[in-house]
């Protein structure tokens, strides 16, 4: 009996501790509580502007930012600049102030941020603006959340605000907070709580427009609403340490490839049941994680001598590992405890592993674009050499563009085609390739460029007629 009561009292204090929170989160937001973070957030909201000037022409994009610093840097989500784009094509950055003036300013791109898929903009003079400051903030289902952002263009980039509710919090690589179908403003708004703290970005959505000014469908970043933000504590180390113009962020590189979550019995079979374990598929010969002990197979179950994350799924344990190992800095020494495939009742051993600097992106690599025939070629990267398993030392270039309806598209040239001749000679570097080309061009602008190119593992030859 006394059991049975103690029970109902827990149970009618629950209640009245979540009713208690309800009517207070509520009362936050009331209809003026709304108005005056809509209105204290409004001057915090400008639109990113770039020319994209690349193979395929000149392109203004614009999208939203929020400014971070009150000195004018301003973060965007990166899906506005997509990372396969080159920095030297996004050019011309302007920062747009919403409003009856449409006031404009110019701007400094200073570079994407792949640990946590965010990009940063900067005005050329100093400016004194107000700043949002994002912090991290435990959230519930049922709380109420506020997000504020930015009309298309059609709507003349007028401030908009949304309501809705908090419907579950995600954990995997990217942490995730899915809300109600009210859903969120535009992409890269920020997110707030009942407090009025700024708890997170509208950062990433494949159904979603990042564009505010698509001319063939200028409401399209409405449609449909965004109901996934990322929250705060994902970008944090970005807004403390964010990239500079001119000089990209060094990321961390181990060497080790193929990782993979255990599955269930997998992990009962290595006496891990309920522990996130992730299995080292390949480790690159002459990399740190060589060079401090790793082997293919080797199953991960400590970093630092920490228990793993868990993801929702085996594996996002694995894409959780490295995403958090790339946030390290280049240098620090890191400890893994591992278990070796071939003996699941030997005792964890441990390895060291001093993280070097990232190979060079095929982002960043030497491009040149033979605008004549409509390709580009650009410089073999690391990743290039390795996936096709060919020598480090490998001479050649690799077509990274292929114009659609250009002389190249109908003489079949493909993207990620390695060329290793151009008529009939050797190629061994971007710059060798651009001059004997050009030579060629210049002697011959008639006459046909014939190309031997390594597509998978197979040798073609590629004969490109110029236009007459």
């Amino acid at each position: 009996m006394h059991r049975r009561i103690a029970v109902l009292m827990i149970a009618v204090s629950f209640c009245a501790v979540t009713a208690a929170r309800v009517a207070a989160d509520d009362a936050a937001l009331s209809p003026k509580f709304v108005q005056e973070l809509y209105e204290k957030v409004k001057p915090s909201l400008v639109g990113v502007q770039y020319t994209y000037n690349g193979e395929l022409g000149k392109q203004e994009f614009v999208g939203e930012g929020v400014v971070v610093g009150e000195d004018g840097l301003v973060m965007i989500s990166m899906s506005l600049t997509p990372e396969q784009i080159p920095d030297e094509q996004l050019t011309d950055f302007k920062i747009l102030i919403p409003g009856d003036e449409g006031k404009e300013f110019e701007g400094v791109f200073q570079g994407r941020d792949e640990r946590s898929n965010v990009a940063f903009v900067k005005t050329k003079e100093k400016q004194q603006w107000p700043a949002i400051k994002f912090e991290e903030a435990t959230v519930n289902v049922g709380d109420s959340a506020i997000s504020v952002g930015l009309l298309p263009k059609a709507a003349g980039y007028h401030a908009f605000v949304t309501e809705p509710k908090i419907c579950a919090v995600l954990r995997g690589p990217v942490p995730q907070v899915l809300v109600s179908a009210d859903g969120l403003a535009s992409m890269g708004s920020p997110v707030f709580n009942a407090e009025g703290k700024a708890i997170g970005l509208v950062n990433a959505d494949l159904n979603r427009s990042v564009i505010l000014n698509d001319p063939s469908n200028p409401m399209s970043p409405l449609q449909p609403p965004a109901r996934i933000y990322v929250p705060a504590r994902d970008f944090l180390q970005s807004l403390s340490d964010p990239p500079i113009a001119g000089h990209p962020l060094e990321l961390p590189w181990m060497g080790i490839t193929q990782l993979t979550g255990l599955p269930k019995e997998v992990a009962e079979f290595f006496h891990l049941k309920g522990q996130p374990a992730v299995q080292v598929g390949a480790v690159i010969p002459n990399t740190p994680a060589e060079q401090g002990g790793m082997k293919p197979g080797d199953i991960i179950v400590k970093m630092n001598g920490k228990i793993l994350e868990r993801g929702d799924e085996p594996d996002e344990a694995a894409e959780i590992l490295m995403r958090q190992a790339r946030r390290l800095k280049v240098g620090t020494d890191v400890t893994f405890s591992l278990l070796s495939a071939g003996d699941p009742s030997a005792p964890p051993r441990d390895v060291t592993i001093k993280l070097a600097e990232r190979p060079m992106p095929a982002n960043r690599a030497k491009r040149y674009y033979a605008s004549d025939l409509g390709f580009t070629a650009r410089q073999l990267v690391f990743e290039d050499t390795y996936q096709r398993k060919l020598p480090a030392d490998f001479k050649g270039v690799v077509i990274a563009l292929v114009k659609p309806s250009s002389a190249a598209a109908t003489g079949h040239l493909e993207n990620n085609d390695l060329v290793t001749q151009l008529n009939r000679q050797p190629v061994t570097d971007v710059d060798q390739f651009e001059k004997v080309y050009k030579d060629f061009r210049k002697e011959n602008p008639k006459e046909p460029v014939v190309l031997e190119v390594l597509r998978g593992v197979n040798t073609e030859v590629i004969r490109i007629e110029p236009p007459q």
